[in-house]
């Protein structure tokens, strides 16, 4: 503690033998009688040359004279503060030292004070204890408690005999065991001794149906089963064995599964109803509507596939279905909650890569939209060549975008389309159909068609 604040006890008085002069009473908390001892202490720690301060922990007694020139006869405690002699600091800016670490005293000073010429002289004496010797620990034999014995004890084999031979006779192992190292051995004093024994057991090369108990033909093997035993045995004052109870555990051979390779920044799939997907979702839709030059515009059906990827930020991949709304761009400035999905329109497949920056609170979408493969085509007679001509002209079109009337051109008036799934029959069936109608040419067109659309050829012509 700081020594802002000194406790002053002011237990008996000088008698008056002690001083010729006249003397009165002094309080405990007058102030000229704590400045008194301050000076005796500062000239004391001043006289040191080494060790530490010490600091004030009780004034006992006080008395002073009257007059202009003020003679103060004190007694004090003193106990050794932390800090150094000779340092900048004073005694009443010091902790104590810990009690068991720290030298004590008791001072008497006379000490005389003139305030009016600036004069004060101390006589003082001053008894210091030194700080008491540390104790030695010393441990005394515990009478009745366990104590270790050596492991290769002569006392033990008997014990450890009499145990292995239960173990053998007791456990399922087609081997038998024998004793191996002895890891701990202890022993008490009762009537008689109880021991207590931590061993291992060892695998042999002795089977239980070649051998009713342990031989000195019995080794124990190489890479044999270990296990660990724990016995507790009680041997009477004729040196019997009266008991023995012992326990043995086998290690537990744990199964570890190969670790799961992580792939630390690789892309990683995230579910389709994820929310995480709302924000990129939404802008890829936006930068689509802005780029299409469709006069509608289009709003997300459903979300097939996503995966994420973390980079300075996050790369989201999305492929989902989006359909025409009825909201055309002339009338609304941008797609809203009304806008719904025409029934009749064609979906078109979507593919977006999604850079989101959240720190920077930026994303930069990348849009591709394609119709969708799903859409077959059922022809009418006299068409391949105006198929054909539909393939090899379906080019990839303005990113985002699907030319309005790709699929009207001038070649197409000769086809009925109708849209439906055709069944694996039909398409053999039709496919054959044609073969004889039309020979070479449908066989060498069929096989390039076939992956892209499945065909219903209705007639020949």
């Amino acid at each position: 503690m700081k020594l802002f604040t000194v406790l002053v006890l002011c237990c008996s008085f000088f008698s008056s033998s002690t001083s010729p002069l006249p003397t009165q009473d002094a309080d405990c908390d007058d102030p000229d009688v704590f400045k008194a001892v301050e000076i005796a202490l500062r000239k004391y720690n001043a006289d040191k040359t080494d060790g530490n301060q010490f600091a004030l922990y009780m004034v006992m007694e006080a008395k002073r004279t009257t007059g202009p020139g003020k003679h103060f006869f004190v007694k004090y405690r003193i106990r050794e503060s932390s800090c150094a002699v000779g340092g900048d600091k004073l005694w009443q800016d010091c902790d104590y030292r810990a009690s068991s670490e720290a030298e004590s005293g008791e001072c008497t000073a006379h000490v005389y004070i003139d305030k009016a010429e600036d004069i004060n002289n101390v006589t003082q004496e001053c008894k210091i204890v030194p700080v008491e010797g540390r104790v030695t620990v010393s441990h005394a034999e515990c009478l009745g408690c366990y104590h270790p014995i050596p492991g290769n004890s002569l006392q033990l084999l008997p014990i450890l005999r009499y145990a292995i031979r239960v173990f053998n006779k007791e456990t399922d192992q087609p081997s038998l065991f024998e004793v191996g190292e002895i890891i701990k051995a202890t022993r008490q004093v009762v009537a008689g001794w109880n021991y207590a024994i931590e061993y291992e057991v060892k695998e042999t090369n002795c089977s239980k149906d070649n051998f009713e108990d342990l031989s000195p033909a019995c080794k124990p093997i190489f890479g044999g089963r270990v296990a660990l035993c724990e016995a507790k045995a009680y041997v009477d004052l004729q040196n019997t064995i009266v008991d023995v109870a012992q326990r043995c555990k086998f290690p537990v051979v744990e199964t570890v599964s190969p670790p799961t390779s992580v792939c630390a920044g690789c892309p990683r799939p995230i579910p389709t109803n994820s929310t995480e997907l709302e924000e990129p979702l939404r802008a890829s839709l936006k930068k689509y509507n802005e780029d299409s030059n469709d006069d509608f515009y289009y709003k997300a059906e459903a979300i097939t596939h996503a995966t994420v990827q973390v980079v300075a930020g996050k790369n989201y991949n999305i492929t989902f279905q989006i359909r025409k709304t009825n909201c055309s761009k002339s009338a609304v400035t941008q797609l809203n909650e009304d806008c719904q999905a025409e029934p009749d329109s064609k979906p078109l497949q979507c593919t977006a890569q999604v850079y989101v920056v959240p720190w920077l609170k930026t994303i930069y979408p990348e849009v591709n939209c394609v119709m969708t493969v799903l859409q077959h085509w059922i022809l009418q007679p006299g068409t391949y060549k105006s198929l054909n001509s539909a393939v090899t002209s379906s080019e990839p079109t303005q990113r985002g975008t699907i030319k309005p009337n790709m699929y009207s051109s001038q070649p197409f008036k000769s086809l009925k389309l109708r849209w439906r799934p055709a069944s694996h029959s039909e398409i053999t069936a039709t496919s054959a159909k044609s073969a004889a109608c039309h020979g070479g040419l449908a066989l060498i067109l069929l096989p390039l068609i076939l992956p892209l659309f499945s065909l219903q050829i209705r007639s020949c012509l």
